[in-house]
């Protein structure tokens, strides 16, 4: 075989082996599992010594000023706690204490002349220990069951109805029809939807989870369609009954009634 074609042929041996192990490689490798990336990032965000993560409003976007505060599982009120960044964003550095820890949050807005405690909804609501590099995320939401399901709590307001004592009848407050039309954008700055909501038989005319707002409030008796005169049941003695009343939630002002409105009713 002379020069040229032993060139040649030792090239072509070297080609087959190149792509011999480069086929090799490519079936050895694996392609990600769905899922995997979101995991490594989230993982990779976790510092030792510290719980970290981001808060978010209802429309996704970083709230600032919320307070993220880690809680013992046994030893209640003595975790450390801090406010978000203006891009959302914390860092708790976390006490060396042993047992397991959980990161709640809250935020205090003000809302027509009136400061209102939130709680946050957690994106993770786990335990974990001190040495687990948490990230713990947290958004804002208006309505929804809190995680702990074994408790009866909601993220949005509470509406409580009050049957007037000289009413004729109406003591089945679950046939009163109310229509809520929100007065303005609700406590997030979003715009509301009309309600139209009644009571379940069973719970004492209490209506949970209502977007927290201003809303001018409607009743009507159902089985008859009559138009009830309503009014703000927590305005001291004076019941002024009316065919409508704008009403705001109760703020921080009041240690029992955050976060609640009650309606009173009458057909007289």
């Amino acid at each position: 075989m002379n020069s040229f074609l032993s060139f040649h042929f030792l090239k072509g041996i070297t080609l087959l082996l190149a792509s011999s192990l480069v086929a090799l490689t490519a079936c050895q490798t694996k392609s990600p599992e769905p899922g995997n990336t979101a995991n490594t990032n989230t993982a990779s965000m976790g510092q030792d010594g510290y719980v970290v993560g981001k808060v978010t409003d209802s429309q996704g976007k970083p709230l600032p000023r919320a307070t993220v505060f880690i809680d013992h599982a046994v030893f209640s009120g003595d975790g450390p706690e801090v406010k978000t960044a203006a891009d959302g964003t914390y860092r708790v550095q976390m006490t060396d204490i042993a047992g397991e820890w959980i990161a709640k949050s809250y935020l205090l807005k003000q809302y027509n002349d009136r400061i209102y405690k939130l709680w946050l909804d957690p994106e993770n609501d786990a335990p974990f220990t001190a040495h687990e590099k948490p990230v713990r995320n947290f958004r804002w939401k208006l309505t929804g069951h809190m995680p702990d399901l074994s408790l009866d709590l909601y993220y949005g307001g509470t509406l409580e109805l009050f049957r007037d004592l000289n009413a004729n009848g109406l003591y089945d407050e679950e046939n009163v029809e109310l229509t809520l039309t929100p007065s303005g954008p609700l406590i997030d700055g979003s715009t509301g939807k009309v309600l139209t909501l009644q009571a379940k038989r069973g719970t004492y005319g209490i209506i949970k989870d209502i977007p927290i707002g201003r809303y001018t409030i409607t009743a009507v008796y159902k089985p008859t369609g009559e138009p009830l005169r309503v009014c703000n049941a927590w305005d001291g003695e004076n019941f002024d009954y009316r065919s409508s009343v704008t009403l705001d939630f109760v703020g921080n002002e009041s240690a029992t009634r955050f976060n609640q409105m009650g309606l009173g009713f009458t057909n007289r």
